[in-house]
C-alpha cells in the first residue's frame, strides 16, 4: 500500500463520527447482509481490526450461552418458553455483541490512525 492510499484511509478512519460508526457496526453485524458492510469497512479504511474485535466479542458471548445456558433447546426446555424464542434471543445478542465489538474496533482503528498521521508528518 503506497502512503498516499494510508493516509486517505487513516483520514477516512478519523471522519467518520460516533454515529456513523455505531451505523457501520450494526450493519457489519446484520445476518445475510452484514457480511457485504464488512468488506466495504474493511477496504474503505483498510483495516481489520474492527472484524476481529467484533469476532472476540461475538466468541465471548458465545462461550458465555454455552457456559451459562446450555443449547437452545435446553434453554427453551428449563425457562418453559416456545422453542422458537430462544434462537431468536441468541440471535439477537449475538448481533449486538458483534456490533459492540465492531464499535471498539473502529475506536482502536481511529487512534491507529492518528498515531500513523502523526509519525508520517
Amino acid at each position: 500500500m503506497s502512503r498516499l492510499q494510508r493516509e486517505m484511509a487513516c483520514r477516512r478512519r478519523l471522519a467518520d463520527g460516533s454515529g456513523e460508526r455505531w451505523l457501520w457496526a450494526v450493519g457489519s453485524g446484520l445476518p445475510w447482509v452484514g457480511l457485504a458492510v464488512l468488506l466495504l469497512h474493511g477496504l474503505t479504511r483498510r483495516t481489520f481490526t474492527p472484524f476481529l474485535y467484533g469476532l472476540t466479542s461475538l466468541g465471548a458471548v458465545g462461550f458465555l450461552i454455552l457456559t451459562l445456558g446450555g443449547l437452545p433447546d435446553d434453554l427453551a426446555s428449563r425457562n418453559r418458553l416456545p422453542s422458537s424464542t430462544v434462537p431468536a434471543a441468541i440471535t439477537l445478542l449475538c448481533v449486538a455483541a458483534f456490533a459492540f465489538g465492531h464499535r471498539q474496533g473502529q475506536e482502536k482503528a481511529a487512534r491507529d490512525a492518528r498515531q500513523w498521521l502523526e509519525l508520517d508528518r
